[in-house]
């Protein structure tokens, strides 16, 4: 990437820089990767009150704030030029620009930082830093900016004053102690000692959390944030910064930890192993269930597919990151690795979005269920009707299961393809099955056992069929049997049976037809 750029982290510490940058600053990569971005622009400002690292840390923070873009018209700082580059120290005159890098779902990811360089010329010419400054001080969201003059003990109030604490700058008064008597009592020594030690070791940057009290009596939390500014023999003469209310957001706090506690004892309580996780997926928690299942390491969400079944966790991570990418709810069955006794068993694992008020996904909430035993029932379930369906397919006898009253069917033996033919057996209505049927007595009887719940026998019932699919027909002969299945009293379908008789009739035929020839012989004698 050409220019001046650098790429800054949500917390504000450098994650890269180009080379351009990199020579313009006469720095090293290593003195700037991983370093608090404001902190390295070192060095006293030779033309303006505003210091660049006040300047700095205030544009990052409305960029953290808002996620929108921020500029800098001027930046001037000073820094020391390495002793091979000739020594000394050089002004610096930027114009700079700070822009958020938001993720699909409005997260801040990073903050480009670019920086153009300018004349003193332009420089001098251009208006104060400080302009830009109070600017950006007076939109800071229940924020209230002051200004104090230590020489002279002058206090001066942005324009918020009233609208959050409820005080005119008459009423605060003008000095110093005004601030002083609104501190509660018992912040006011740590805060105070916390200020000298600024001024005394020269620190330019000075914060504090304490109790402020308002017109109305009340005390609020407030975080006070504010610059140190000095003269050139180190006396401490001014300060600039800003007073935020911090009450909601201590509100918002403890009522978001009173949630969560209870929502997390929830989870303890729970029979099941459960878990939570963010809007994009990533594990922020597992109940202690888990890690007793697991082993896993107590408080430890990362490396979780390691205790999933090497031939599962392709599919498992495969549904979730589907669910987690639509943010429709997501269930796998998989193999987890129960470190007792170092075996696997089935889990059925479930997870739900929560929504916030406006829709957006929260976060996700997840139960794993043992299913072993229910795995290992179904198994055996699935084993004997294979068994049943071998031991049938085998049978002489050959099944027809008909159901409803339109005789729709569900279940053929291979031995009903012998004597009808490939045909498109099941799912489909008996009429449509069989046309050919239509001027027989079969569907009559069909109706008479669905009607009535009898059954219906047809013995020794002729069919001529292409048996050896050699194309040569021959006869056959069936006892037939229709009976009804019943549930509660009522029919709900027929299974019909038809058991081959052929070797049967033919020798009884035979035998019929040796008696009369014994017969015709007698009378002739």
């Amino acid at each position: 990437m050409p220019g001046l750029y650098a790429v800054l982290s949500p917390e504000l510490t450098v994650l890269d820089v180009t080379d351009a940058y990199l020579k313009a600053r006469n720095t090293t990569r290593e003195s700037l990767i991983g370093a608090y971005f404001p902190h390295t622009f070192a060095g006293d400002p030779s033309l303006f009150h505003t210091p660049p690292v006040q300047a700095l840390e205030q544009s990052l923070q409305q960029v953290l704030s808002h996620k929108q873009e921020h500029h800098i018209t001027l930046l001037c700082f000073s820094a020391s030029i390495p002793d091979a580059l000739g020594g000394g120290t050089k002004e610096y005159y930027w114009s700079v620009t700070n822009t958020p890098v938001l993720s699909d779902s409005g997260e801040l990811l990073y903050i480009l930082h670019e920086a153009r360089e300018a004349s003193e010329k332009q420089a001098r010419s251009s208006a104060s830093q400080t302009d830009d400054y109070s600017s950006l001080l007076h939109s800071s969201v229940n924020a209230v900016t002051w200004e104090y003059d230590l020489v002279h003990n002058k206090m001066y109030w942005g324009p918020r004053l009233r609208e959050i604490f409820g005080y005119t700058p008459e009423e605060m008064g003008p000095g110093g102690e005004s601030w002083d008597e609104r501190v509660h009592p018992d912040d006011f020594k740590a805060v105070q000692e916390s200020i000298e030690r600024a001024n005394n070791s020269g620190s330019k940057v000075w914060t504090g959390e304490y109790r402020f009290r308002k017109a109305d009596g009340s005390y609020v939390p407030v975080l006070d944030q504010g610059y140190i500014i000095y003269h050139t023999d180190g006396r401490a003469i001014r300060t600039l910064g800003s007073i935020i209310d911090l009450s909601e957001n201590r509100k918002a706090e403890t009522e978001l930890k009173e949630s969560d506690a209870r929502f997390r004892h929830l989870l303890e309580v729970l029979p099941h192993m459960a878990w939570l996780a963010d809007a994009n997926g990533r594990v922020l928690y597992f109940n202690k269930n888990w890690y007793s299942y697991t082993g896993m390491s107590i408080g430890s969400t990362d490396g979780w597919t390691s205790v999933i079944h090497p031939e599962d966790t392709a599919s498992v991570l495969t549904e979730w990151y589907n669910s987690v990418a639509s943010g429709t709810p997501y269930e796998a069955e998989y193999r987890l690795y129960n470190h007792h006794d170092k075996t696997y068993r089935w889990f059925l694992e479930r997870g739900v979005p929560m929504h916030g008020s406006d829709g957006s996904i929260l976060y996700w909430l997840g139960t794993l269920t043992d299913m072993e035993e229910q795995k290992q029932a179904l198994d055996r379930i699935r084993e004997k009707d294979l068994q049943l369906e071998n031991i049938l397919n085998h049978s002489p006898v050959h099944l027809c299961l008909l159901r409803g009253p339109e005789h729709i069917c569900q279940y053929i033996t291979p031995g009903v393809t012998l004597l009808y033919g490939n045909r498109q057996y099941l799912n489909k209505p008996a009429h449509e099955i069989w046309p050919e049927l239509s001027n027989t007595r079969f569907f009559h009887i069909l109706e008479e056992v669905y009607t009535t719940g009898k059954t219906v026998t047809v013995n020794e019932h002729k069919l001529t069929i292409d048996k050896l699919r050699n194309g040569q027909y021959s006869d056959v002969y069936l006892n037939l049997e229709y009976r009804p299945l019943l549930n509660n009293g009522q029919p709900e379908g027929i299974l019909a049976t038809a058991t081959e008789v052929t070797e049967l009739v033919l020798t009884k035929q035979k035998a019929e037809r040796l008696t009369l020839a014994l017969q015709k012989q007698k009378s002739c004698l």
